[in-house]
């Protein structure tokens, strides 16, 4: 038995099962939601060409950054939900630029069938839409915010901005269009 068997066994020894962390069987949590949302989103773009880079922190709502070419970026802040939710970015952190995006990723409640991928332009929010939502809130708590609804016609209404290669393409393409 090697010396990484024998740490490997003691460690199994010393570990109390309900310890351990749990693998498979139940819904991933709002991180684990988001993260693979990120990732699903992240790859969805890079198969289309596109470098796909990660920041270190998550401090600014931007969660990929798009090489457009020419030394050009676009940005994107990435939403997972489950049907019936409803997803926000605040004002403060989300300018209604052409370089700035959502990426939506609807999951499926049970996770058995593909989720659905919209790439939405910051710019849409000029001009806001339902599902599309503009909050000022003004005299109360809550700060200012742009919102999105994924109601029970989500494929419907979000239709418009279905993450095929013709749309990603255009998206991005007016990015930094000069």
């Amino acid at each position: 038995m090697t010396d990484l068997q024998v740490g490997m066994e003691s460690m199994d020894a010393e570990t109390d099962p309900a310890d351990r962390p749990a693998l498979g069987g139940r819904a991933p949590g709002h991180l684990g939601l988001g993260a693979a949302g990120e990732l699903l989103f992240a790859s969805r773009i890079a198969l289309f060409g596109y470098q796909v880079y990660r920041p270190l922190a998550d401090d600014r709502g931007v969660d990929l950054v798009v090489d457009v070419g020419d030394g050009q970026h676009a940005m994107v802040q990435v939403k997972s939900v489950h049907p019936g939710s409803y997803v926000f970015m605040r004002k403060s952190t989300f300018a209604l630029k052409p370089w700035i995006t959502v990426g939506l990723v609807v999951f499926d409640p049970d996770h058995e069938v593909w989720p659905g991928l919209f790439l939405i332009p910051a710019t849409s929010w000029l001009t806001p839409v339902s599902p599309l939502a503009d909050h000022d809130y003004e005299g109360k708590k809550s700060q200012p915010e742009y919102g999105l609804s994924i109601r029970r016609n989500w494929k419907h209404e979000l239709a418009h901005w279905s993450a095929t290669q013709t749309h990603i393409e255009a998206v991005l393409g007016a990015a930094h269009r000069r």
